[in-house]
C-alpha cells in the first residue's frame, strides 16, 4: 500500500470540524498530528500556563514533547486511546488513527487538570525559568475536567475514527 495520510480519510474541513467539536466538548485545545507527532491542524486556545510553557523552546521537549511521544507510541502499539497526565501535571488524551493496519497519526487534546492531580509547579519552574509564584497563579486558573468525561470521549473518538 502506498503512503496513506489522514487526508485520505477526511478533508481538512472535516478534520477541522472534528477538532473544533472535540475542543468545544472538553474545553481543551485539540490537534491532529501526523505519525511523527507534527501538528497538522488544531482547534482551540491553550490555557495561560500551557502558553507560557510552550513559549519557552527548552521546555517543549521536556514537558509537552516527552508526553506526546510516549503516549502516541502507546496508543499506536496498543491500538487504543490513552488518557494520562503530562509532565506538568495536566490531563492529556491521545487517540490513534488507523487505516487498515497502517498508523496515520493521532488526535490529541490536553491542558486541563483532573480533580485528584496537582500541577507540577517545581518542574515547570526549573524547566521554564518562570517564577514559582507566577506559575502558582496560572496553575490555579487551569480548568478542571473529570477523568470519566475524558475516557468516554476517548472511546467515542476511537470508534468514530477507526470503524
Amino acid at each position: 500500500m502506498s503512503e496513506s495520510s489522514v487526508y485520505d480519510l477526511n478533508s481538512r474541513e472535516n478534520w477541522q470540524e472534528l477538532l473544533n467539536e472535540t475542543q468545544s466538548t472538553l474545553g481543551m485545545p485539540t490537534a491532529l498530528l501526523n505519525p511523527v507527532n507534527i501538528i497538522l491542524q488544531s482547534g482551540g486556545e491553550r490555557n495561560e500556563l500551557c502558553r507560557e510553557i510552550r513559549s519557552r523552546k527548552k521546555a517543549i521537549p521536556v514537558i509537552c514533547g516527552q508526553s506526546q511521544q510516549f503516549m502516541a507510541e502507546m496508543a499506536r502499539t496498543q491500538k487504543t486511546s490513552v488518557v494520562e497526565i503530562c509532565e506538568a501535571g495536566m490531563a492529556k488524551l491521545v487517540v490513534p488513527i488507523f487505516r487498515d493496519q497502517y498508523y496515520l497519526g493521532s488526535i490529541t487534546t490536553c491542558g486541563c487538570k483532573l480533580p485528584e492531580t496537582e500541577i507540577e509547579t517545581y518542574l515547570i519552574e526549573k524547566t521554564t525559568g518562570i517564577g514559582g509564584h507566577a506559575i502558582t497563579v496560572m496553575a490555579e486558573k487551569v480548568p478542571i475536567i473529570q477523568k470519566e468525561q475524558l475516557q468516554q470521549l476517548a472511546e467515542d473518538l476511537f470508534c468514530r475514527l477507526n470503524s
